[in-house]
């Protein structure tokens, strides 16, 4: 029994023990299982975070703006960057393995044993990032100077098994630096070899410094000035009491143009202007000031040789004063003698040509003396023309000359020009023509049209009696104005005529002057350039010209003009353009010269028998005669019955030009 509750209490225990281990073993292990699902999850977490280390380390290295190579000891290049394939022109595949000096860097064979040695002496040093500076190569020539940073790479073992090598482009910077020392060697050049001195005080008033120009003018070296002397050992005693009343007026203020007197080494003194402007720190304090010094002695004597003439200077000046105000006199009354004169003189031209217009008209007035009596009638306005030159001249020099202003537009301009000068340029077979007409549609202003007409009107004459052939230009341009209520307008008159000598230029716009070929080509007052060039400074414009002996002539001048915004329908009425070329009314003077052909054909019928006799009467104007004559002849021609009409409608120009041209 006693056995059988000891075996019972055994098994009871060693089910106890039996269970009790069972439930730790389930413990530790379910225990175990917690951990290591936690070190699991840990392990997945420290992978992702190395994953995206590794991730970021990798995107610097593809986009670092730096040259990035990895390389063993032996030279050889495990890796590098985009940017590096970029910078060496040379891709990842075909730098990997090769030589690093040699094959990437492109050093010269000879050289290569000293770059290599540099990038040894990196494995012996204790430091971890090591600072480099050598030049590689791109290429066989561009030759570009790298910065580059190492660090050593080491096994588990410390051993060192590759160097990561960071680089740096600093050509350009290297460039500036040497470019910079260049500036800066040349600006110490400037301020040393100065035309002025230059030199520097303290707060103490001590020299600081100085440039060579200021110690070659005293004669001292730099060691005995610079920080032994005060800016009073090197002034007179009265230029130093000067200089300290002035710093005493104005403590630490910008000086200009202190005239004072240095003393040399030896003793000797010479006069400078001194200009001084003071330096401040942040705080307002004084620290320096820097002076720049001219030397004036030689400005000094001619100031005391001016002085000794400065009597006889303002005597001469106020002999001058007198003989000016006599000129002054002399021209006014000149003015008013030329004024009263011609308007004595017109009053009994006007009735000299009015005369001679009533008897040009009168049917009474004897054939013959028809022909005096036109002759008269334009002598007398080439006269009065000569005259009203004469008049407008001594109204400018006298100052009494008003602006008329009124509206107008430049087609309006251009239709008066035309219509005066179109037959005249057609007779002598010159083409007249506006160019551009496009540009002066639309244009109205408001100014003294009357004298605008007149400078041209003087310009385009003066083109026609000096040109023989080609043509005679008249361009407008048109730029606004700096006010938006004005316009710039531009008149250019350009011609084929026989020029204007270089050498006299100069003179042609002065009053009674014309050139050498002028003069002899053509009778005038020579006053035509010298009113426009007046009225044109009168309107606010200038005037110009171009020319050269033989090769033509370009008159411009601009005038500002004040444009008109409300324009009455009478104004627009009469700016319609017309016609823009003189080739438009040659055949007018075309029929002329054909009916002189046929006329010349006719006084040469047999053998021009009755040519001396018809010349003859024309000549003395008997054309009754003349008449009865051609009535008669026992033949029928083109040019018989051309010169009936003229010598019945009493042609004169006809006539004469007929005399002219058979020398009668």
């Amino acid at each position: 029994m006693i056995d059988e509750i000891i075996a019972i209490l055994i098994a009871s225990a060693l089910l106890f023990y039996a269970y009790y281990y069972h439930n730790a073993y389930r413990r530790e292990k379910k225990l175990r299982l917690i951990l290591f699902r936690k070190n699991l999850s840990n392990a997945e977490e420290i992978e992702r975070i190395i994953r995206e280390k590794e991730k970021q380390y990798q995107d610097i290295y593809d986009t670092a703006n730096s040259i990035i190579i990895r390389w063993s000891p032996d030279f050889r290049i495990h890796s590098v960057n985009p940017y590096a394939e970029e910078f060496f022109q040379m891709g990842k595949d075909m730098a990997e393995g090769k030589d690093l000096v040699l094959d990437l860097f492109r050093i010269p064979f000879d050289k290569s044993n000293e770059i290599k040695s540099q990038l040894w002496n990196i494995f012996h040093r204790p430091e971890q990032n090591i600072r480099q500076e050598f030049d590689v190569f791109i290429g066989n020539d561009d030759k570009r100077t790298v910065t580059w940073s190492n660090r050593i790479l080491k096994n588990e073992f410390g051993y060192p098994y590759e160097v990561l090598s960071i680089g740096i482009d600093i050509t350009n910077r290297k460039i500036a630096e040497e470019n910079l020392m260049k500036s800066y060697e040349r600006i110490l050049d400037l301020y040393n070899n100065a035309p002025c001195g230059y030199h520097s005080l303290d707060k103490d008033n001590v020299l600081v410094s100085i440039n060579d120009t200021e110690l070659d003018w005293l004669g001292y070296s730099r060691e005995e000035i610079v920080g032994n002397f005060k800016i009073n050992d090197l002034l007179t005693e009265s230029s130093y009491d000067k200089f300290q009343q002035i710093l005493h007026s104005f403590p630490h203020e910008t000086l200009t143009g202190v005239e004072l007197e240095f003393v040399r080494k030896d003793k000797s003194t010479f006069f400078v202007s001194l200009n001084s402007v003071p330096t401040f720190d942040k705080n307002g304090n004084f620290v320096i000031s820097k002076s720049t010094v001219f030397d004036i002695t030689d400005r000094k004597i001619a100031e005391d040789k001016l002085n000794d003439y400065s009597q006889k200077i303002e005597l001469q000046n106020k002999r001058l004063q007198k003989a000016v105000e006599a000129a002054i006199k002399a021209n006014q009354s000149k003015s008013v003698f030329f004024s009263k004169i011609t308007h004595e003189l017109r009053t009994p031209l006007h009735a000299v040509i009015g005369f001679s217009q009533i008897l040009e008209k009168d049917p009474n007035l004897p054939e013959h003396l028809k022909g005096y009596v036109h002759s008269l009638y334009e002598n007398g306005v080439h006269l009065l023309g000569m005259i009203n030159d004469i008049l407008d001249l001594s109204k400018i020099e006298a100052g009494k000359m008003t602006e008329m202003k009124e509206k107008f537009s430049l087609v309006q301009l251009w239709d008066t020009l035309f219509s005066m000068f179109s037959y005249r340029f057609a007779e002598k077979q010159i083409q007249f023509e506006l160019l551009h007409p496009q540009v002066i549609e639309n244009h109205f202003y408001e100014a003294d049209l009357q004298k605008i007409k007149q400078i041209l009107v003087n310009l385009l004459g003066n083109a026609l009696k000096f040109t023989n052939q080609g043509f005679v230009h008249l361009e407008i341009q048109i730029q606004p104005g700096l006010d938006p209520s004005v316009d710039r307008v531009h008149f250019i008159v350009k011609d084929s005529g026989i020029g204007i000598p270089k050498d006299q230029l100069h003179s042609i716009f002065e009053a009674f002057q014309q050139t050498e070929q002028g003069s002899s080509y053509k009778e005038g007052t020579g006053l035509g350039l010298s009113i426009s060039h007046q009225l044109v400074d009168f309107l606010g414009g200038m005037i110009q010209v171009e020319s050269d002996l033989n090769q033509g002539s370009i008159f411009r001048f601009e005038l500002p003009l004040t444009k008109v915004n409300e324009i009455s329908s009478d104004l627009k009425e009469k700016s319609k353009l017309g016609p823009t070329s003189s080739k438009e009314v040659w055949h007018l003077t075309k029929v002329e010269d054909t009916e002189k052909e046929f006329v010349q054909t006719f006084l040469n019928l047999e053998s021009g028998k009755f040519k001396p006799e018809i010349l003859q009467l024309i000549k003395i104007q008997n054309f009754g005669q003349l008449l009865n004559m051609l009535t008669n002849l026992p033949f029928d021609h083109k040019g018989k019955t051309i010169l009936l009409e003229k010598v019945k409608n009493k042609r004169y120009k006809f006539l004469i030009d007929l005399l002219q041209s058979n020398n009668a």
